[in-house]
C-alpha cells in the first residue's frame, strides 16, 4: 500500500460529483468560528472557457462538501502533544459534536480498517453483527436491497482510493439494537472522506436523525508518517427521552465509536512497514 505525502497530492481514482446530501455543516464551541478553506465559492467550468481557456485544463476540485471545526489554541496545543480532542455542545433533542485525534499510520491504512465494515465485529466492542447489502436502490430503504455473503459484482469495492456507496446493518450493544446506515466514502486532493447517513428504515420514535463524517489529512502540523482522524456527528432525537439521558448517551458514544480506531491503525501500519518491500 502507498500514501500520499501530502493532502495537496490528489488522489488517482476519480471522484464523483457532490450531491445535495453531502452537504454537513457541523457547530463549534462557540457557534461561529469555522474553517473558511473548505467554504468557498466552487471554481466552474463555465468561469473557466470565460476566461483564459486553458484555465479549464487546471479546473481546482470541489471544495469538501462540510466545515471542520476551529480548534482553539489550548485544543490545537493537546491535540499536537497526541491527545484526542472531544466536543459536542449542548444536546438537548438536537446537536452535534466532533472527535480528532493523530495516528502513526499511514491515510491508506486508515481508510483500510475504516472501510473493513465485515471486520467491525471483531475491531469494534458495540458491534455485534454486520450484514452488507446490494446499493442498487438507493432511493429507497436497506430492505429493497439484498444481503451479501460475498463480493460478486453488486456490492461496493470498499478500498482506498476507490468512490464507494455500501449499505449496512449493524447490531449493536449487548440489547442487539439494529441500525442500517449508508456509507458514501469519496477520495479528495484536501483528505479522504465518507459520509453516514441513517438508513431511513431506522428513523424511529427515539432516534429521528443522524450523519456524520470521517475526514483524514496525511501528516498534520508537519508530522510525517501520522494521519489526522475527524469525526463529525449531528443527530436527533425524540422530545419523549429525558435531556440527560441524550447527553449522557452522546458523551459515551462518541469514545465508543472512536477507541479501536487508533490501535487497530497503528497496529495494521506496524504490519505494513514489516511487509513493505521497500523496507
Amino acid at each position: 500500500p502507498t500514501s500520499s505525502s501530502s493532502t495537496n497530492v490528489p488522489s488517482m481514482a476519480p471522484v464523483a460529483f457532490q450531491q445535495p446530501e453531502d452537504n454537513f455543516v457541523i457547530r463549534t464551541k462557540d457557534n461561529v468560528k469555522m474553517n473558511n478553506d473548505t467554504a468557498r465559492k466552487p471554481y466552474t467550468e463555465r468561469t473557466a472557457f470565460s476566461g483564459d481557456v486553458s484555465a479549464a485544463f487546471s479546473l481546482p476540485r470541489e471544495p469538501l462538501p462540510f466545515s471542520l471545526p476551529t480548534l482553539d489554541r489550548d485544543q490545537s496545543r493537546r491535540l499536537k502533544k497526541g491527545e484526542r480532542i472531544q466536543f459536542q455542545d449542548d444536546m438537548g433533542r438536537a446537536g452535534s459534536g466532533y472527535v480528532v485525534w493523530d495516528v502513526k499510520a499511514p491515510e491508506s491504512v486508515v481508510w483500510d480498517c475504516l472501510l473493513d465494515f465485515k471486520s467491525y465485529p471483531q475491531t469494534i466492542t458495540t458491534v455485534r453483527e454486520v450484514i452488507m447489502y446490494t446499493n442498487t436502490h438507493l432511493k429507497e430503504d436497506y430492505r429493497a436491497e439484498k444481503p451479501l455473503d460475498f463480493e460478486d459484482g453488486t456490492a461496493a469495492i470498499c478500498k482506498h482510493g476507490v468512490p464507494s456507496v455500501t449499505r449496512a446493518q449493524f447490531q449493536l450493544s449487548k440489547f442487539r439494537l439494529k441500525i442500517a446506515a449508508v456509507h458514501k466514502y469519496r477520495p479528495h486532493p484536501k483528505g479522504d472522506y465518507m459520509i453516514f447517513t441513517l438508513d431511513p428504515a431506522s428513523a424511529n420514535a427515539v432516534l429521528k436523525y443522524a450523519k456524520g463524517v470521517w475526514y483524514t489529512q496525511s501528516n498534520p502540523d508537519g508530522k510525517e508518517g501520522y494521519t489526522r482522524v475527524w469525526l463529525l456527528c449531528e443527530l436527533r432525537v425524540s422530545r419523549l427521552l429525558p435531556k440527560w439521558i441524550v447527553d449522557y448517551a452522546a458523551a459515551r458514544a462518541m469514545p465508543r465509536a472512536t477507541s479501536w480506531l487508533k490501535p487497530q491503525t497503528e497496529a495494521a501500519a506496524m504490519l505494513w512497514l514489516k511487509d513493505s518491500p521497500e523496507r
